[in-house]
């Protein structure tokens, strides 16, 4: 069922899945941590611990993946995610980092930056393809604007340049919703917001009970990165972003909306394609999504 394997890594919410090892355990020796943490690694900097999978072609590009707003963490779902992504993970060492595992308040999409780049130093992470979705990808540009030399090239998917100017009212619900801890119309409006009508019904049950078990911390990261996204703005720092760029959007999307898309394009005069008829997490529902991002890829290598 591809819902039960791609969806976990790049929706807003993630799969009601928990990660049972990584930063969160407490340190026994090494065989033991090796074991248990074969999949699901832990960057810690600053008194802050940021969890990531890697996977693929190791020594070979690295190519690194930055996912969206999560109620839940997604690293619950790493095998998923590595199953989901075996097309790319044919030909690149791929790194899913998650966010921070407690966002304080005032956290911004800049603070994410600024942690991600620590976590790459931290991997020795020197020069990377880097994608971004919806909210990872605000995090992407502000990387590639931050530390241009380290991105080979940008791959932006449903995401903005700016939404301070825009409609907030999807984003200003989920955080009521987050506040008052009513987790089923959370799901329910985020499964409206994001999916085409035909494909939230179809997954509707799965949808509604992907939030089970949040915990009082994941909704007060929930609401902290809500907080950032709607300060978020580089519109007018894009033009200083010279690698190559391949923008995806949905002329549905009614959580950023399409014209975000056009705005990055038309700012970079870079390649792009936009999916007609499908909405914000298009991601999830275009069954070629993977194969153009591979396209775009061996593209700027000839």
């Amino acid at each position: 069922m591809r819902f039960k394997t791609f969806i976990c890594l790049i929706v807003c919410i993630a799969l009601c899945m928990t990660v049972l090892n990584g930063c969160a355990s407490k340190k026994k020796d090494n065989s033991d941590t090796k074991e248990e943490n074969s999949m699901v690694k832990c960057a810690e900097f600053d008194g802050k611990q940021m969890e990531y999978i890697r996977f693929g072609k190791e020594g070979s590009e690295i190519l690194v993946i930055l996912p969206g707003l999560s109620l839940k963490s997604v690293m619950g779902s790493a095998e998923a995610i590595v199953s989901a992504y075996s097309l790319l993970a044919e030909n690149y060492d791929i790194y899913l980092f998650d966010h921070i595992k407690e966002e304080p308040k005032g956290y911004t999409v800049e603070d994410m930056a600024d942690d991600t780049l620590k976590a790459f130093d931290l991997l020795n992470i020197e020069h990377c393809h880097l994608m971004g979705v919806s909210m990872g990808g605000m995090v992407a540009q502000t990387i590639a604007l931050k530390d241009p030399e380290r991105v080979a090239s940008l791959i932006l998917c449903s995401t903005a340049s700016d939404v301070k100017d825009l409609d907030q009212t999807g984003l200003k619900t989920w955080r009521d919703l987050a506040e008052k801890r009513d987790l089923n119309g959370l799901m329910k409006s985020f499964g409206e917001n994001v999916y085409t009508p035909s494909f939230f019904e179809t997954y509707r049950d799965i949808i509604l009970s992907s939030g089970e078990g949040a915990s009082e911390l994941n909704y007060e990261n929930f609401i902290v990165s809500i907080d950032a996204i709607k300060d978020f703005s580089v519109k007018e720092e894009l033009d200083r972003i010279s690698c190559p760029v391949f923008v995806l959007g949905a002329g549905e999307d009614r959580v950023v909306g399409v014209q975000s898309s056009y705005d990055i394009v038309n700012a970079l005069n870079c390649e792009y394609y936009i999916y007609e008829g499908y909405g914000h997490g298009v991601y999830d529902e275009a069954p070629d999504y993977l194969s153009r991002i591979d396209g775009f890829l061996k593209g700027i290598k000839q």
